[in-house]
């Protein structure tokens, strides 16, 4: 590709990709919509209604590019709960009415993107968020228990309610709905985890609700444990109830409150998902928050008017639109139009679906939400984080998301003024005074909420401006006036953030947001640096855990890991240096497979200089949207040779078979003039320009055939190397990677010497 793909008019010339893409996320979108609409306690067809809209409404609206929007799971309880308080506990009553709730808050949506507030997000702990995706896990796999059981029970409206249901839901138990439920459960895990790739190109979703289907008519299932649809599409749509929302001013304080609830959560979760869905972009573009939040509110509004639910992006559906190869929102559009289709020729299909197949499909959605890796993850970056995390989870469970949300938000500032205030012992102690004690909680308070920028310079470094910020304390409540200054600086001038010694602590959101910074600061090309940040006390070996400046803070030694011992004793082997903390990566060759996902770290680092090479080899994990938790590991390998010159190396990538064939968007597939035992396993892809064919030595084919499922990355003279069916490798496989370097450097003496 020599363009970067766009949306709008100029978009429709990648219809091919998009068009394809389309009816690849319709077959996931079908019973994902259908079972959010289920949960959320509406009829099954809205679902469909709402994913159609936004299909329809959100790419001439633009503000995203690859993002698949519609309804989501993580709204289901929050429109469950504001269907029964607004409608009595009457599902029925309550449906038209909670649509004009939906109505507001994209009005709503309109009026805060108009005042650019999609920034303000940044306020919000990123652990508060992650505990809110959690706790809506939870609440959406109790709440499904009883449908994946064959029992009939009144929705309930809180979690406890839905708990004390449990066991009268096992004394309904109908065991032919609840085979065909465990079915599908154990599927969709089973296909979501497999190791066969063919397994992984089918929609697991799909497979469950075609199988449900045979079984349902196998088994004979009544109607009641079916999918519920209209004979016909438009007898299915509800209107919003306006009127009765404007004659009854004792519903205006429930509708106030389902707005505020669902503004926030849409919100937050719209912005997270954005975010997530552009670290795997092929493309490498950017979402506007501000415009992706306004289109969000056309969608919520236009979804509303015809009996809709509310419209966020999607994570699954983003995943699979960008690895079925979808270049522009116009996949979105094709996605919506196959579900038009679905809905008005394949009704009657769609009514023959088993409700416990859904539930099954929702309780997997549910457990990526709150799964325990959610918990290892946050214990990683710190106890603090950990306990706001379980504070938080409790709370909505106990009470709802809005408060829920409001008493994590309380906990960060509870837990921040706790580590930055003395303790009280020296008050009891006469080391400090009541009054001064209380004045220096005050001034901690404030510090929180006040700028962080205590000074900016502007010079010039190696000819080009450069400006220096000094900084206080960072954490999330004070990030927005550092986010504003950087957003206002010229994108290509460099910049220094210098923490000084009266910033006493920078918090896990702080220390995440300057992470990302950085990593586009290098993506961009741009100089950044981060001074003073030595200086603090890490909470946790994690890359991302708070810090801490206090002398009184001593670390304690925290014993090695067999790894990390292994490691160090390979290091030593090959006389390399050894770093076993986990740190950021920063992807400065920019290759394509680490441009990839989110929370990208290395450890077990060793570097230094091997077979007239510079090499670096260490274990990499990242995460990927929709799996926000679970970790990929790699043990990778780079390599810079040192007796030739990036421009004499060409960039290229061999892979194993189609893996990671979306994103090598701006290379061209090579055919390889080799035997088919090389040809049915690799593939070869290079830029115009560019010679490949001459860099891979018989040495490389050899080993390639040898080895089977290595990925080879040269890009701006250096290699990346890892093996993609092994994860992290053992120590005596790893010499298979420096072998590959020698490989490397021969090729790169005998390139040189071609060209000389």
């Amino acid at each position: 590709m020599t363009e970067t793909p766009q949306n709008g008019i100029k978009g429709l010339k990648h219809w091919r990709y998009d068009l394809l893409a389309g009816l690849q996320v319709a077959l996931v979108s079908l019973p994902l919509s259908i079972g959010i609409a289920i949960a959320s306690g509406a009829p099954a067809v809205t679902g469909l209604i709402s994913a159609i809209i936004a299909g329809l409404i959100f790419p001439f609206l633009g503000g995203a590019f690859v993002t698949i929007s519609g309804p989501a799971a993580g709204l289901a309880p929050a429109l469950l709960a504001g269907m029964l308080m607004l409608g009595g506990g009457d599902l029925a009553e309550g449906y038209p009415l909670l649509l004009v709730a939906i109505c507001l808050t994209g009005l709503l949506q309109i009026l805060l993107a108009f005042f650019k507030t999609g920034r303000y997000a940044i306020f919000l702990p990123v652990t508060v968020v992650e505990a809110m995706l959690a706790a809506i896990g939870l609440i959406i796999i109790i709440k499904q228990i009883p449908t994946l059981m064959g029992a009939i029970l009144p929705a309930a409206g809180t979690m406890l309610a839905s708990v004390t249901k449990l066991p009268q839901a096992l004394l309904q138990i109908d065991w032919a709905v609840f085979f065909i439920g465990a079915i599908s459960l154990f599927l969709m895990f089973y296909l979501n985890k497999s190791r066969y790739e063919w397994m992984r190109k089918i929609p697991p979703a799909l497979v469950v609700t075609i199988l449900g289907i045979l079984l349902a008519a196998l088994f004979s299932l009544e109607a009641k444990y079916l999918i519920t649809m209209p004979d016909k599409v438009l007898d299915g749509i509800t209107m919003p109830a306006f009127g009765e929302v404007l004659s009854r001013p004792e519903l205006w304080w429930g509708v106030l409150m389902v707005v505020i609830t669902l503004t926030l959560i849409d919100g937050v979760e719209s912005l997270a998902t954005i975010k997530a869905v552009d670290k795997i972009d092929p493309f490498q573009r950017k979402s506007d928050p501000n415009v992706t939040l306004r289109s969000m509110g056309i969608s919520n509004t236009l979804s509303s008017i015809f009996g809709g639910l509310t419209i966020i992006p999607g994570g699954i559906k983003s995943r699979t639109n960008i690895d079925a190869g979808g270049r522009t929102l116009w996949a979105n559009f094709y996605n919506a139009m196959f579900l038009l289709i679905f809905l008005f020729v394949a009704a009657e299909v769609i009514a023959m679906v088993p409700l416990a197949a859904i539930a099954a499909i929702l309780i997997y959605v549910g457990w990526k939400l709150c799964e325990y890796k959610v918990f290892t993850k946050t214990y990683a970056i710190g106890r603090d984080q950990l306990i706001i995390f379980i504070i938080t989870v409790i709370a909505i469970l106990g009470t709802d998301l809005l408060v829920g949300i409001l008493v994590g938000i309380a906990a960060e500032v509870l837990i921040l003024l706790y580590l930055l205030t003395p303790s009280f012992r020296y008050v009891l102690t006469g080391r400090l005074s009541f009054k001064r004690a209380c004045c220096l909680l005050w001034d901690n308070l404030r510090v929180m909420f006040k700028t962080p920028i205590l000074k900016i310079k502007e010079l010039e470094k190696e000819g080009i401006p450069h400006y220096e910020i000094t900084l206080s304390s960072l954490v999330c409540f004070n990030l927005l006036p550092l986010d504003k200054i950087l957003a206002s600086l010229p994108p290509k001038e460099g910049v220094t953030l210098i923490i000084t010694e009266s910033g006493r602590i920078i918090d896990h959101t702080a220390i995440e947001y300057l992470h990302q910074f950085e990593e586009k600061c290098v993506r961009d090309g741009r100089l950044f640096e981060l001074v003073g940040v030595e200086n603090f006390v890490k909470f946790t070996e994690h890359a991302l855990a708070a810090r801490m400046q206090d002398t009184a803070l001593a670390k304690e030694q925290v014993e090695r890991t067999e790894r990390e011992k292994e490691m160090e004793r390979l290091a030593k082997q090959y006389s390399l240096s050894f770093q076993p903390a986990e740190a950021s990566i920063l992807n400065e060759q920019d290759f394509v497979y680490l441009r990839r996902g989110a929370d990208k770290q290395e450890s077990n680092i060793m570097l230094g200089e091997f077979s007239g090479c510079t090499v670096r080899l260490f274990d990499y994990s990242h995460t990927a949207a929709p799996n926000y938790y679970t970790k990929y590991w790699n043990t990778i390998i780079t390599s810079r040779c040192l007796i030739a010159l990036s421009e004499e190396i060409p960039d290229m990538v061999i892979t194993p078979g189609h893996y990671l064939e979306p994103y090598l968007v701006e290379y061209d597939e090579i055919e390889l003039p080799y035997d088919e035992g090389f040809t049915d396993q690799y593939r070869c892809f290079g830029k115009e320009g560019n010679d490949p064919l001459s860099f891979i030595s018989p040495e490389l084919i050899e080993f390639l055939k040898k080895h089977d499922g290595f990925y080879l990355e040269i890009r701006k003279g250096v290699m990346l190397a890892f093996r993609k069916v092994k994860g992290l490798e053992n120590t005596d496989d790893i010499s298979l990677l420096f072998s590959l370097v020698k490989i490397f450097n021969d090729s790169c003496a005998n390139n040189k010497l071609g060209n000389g």
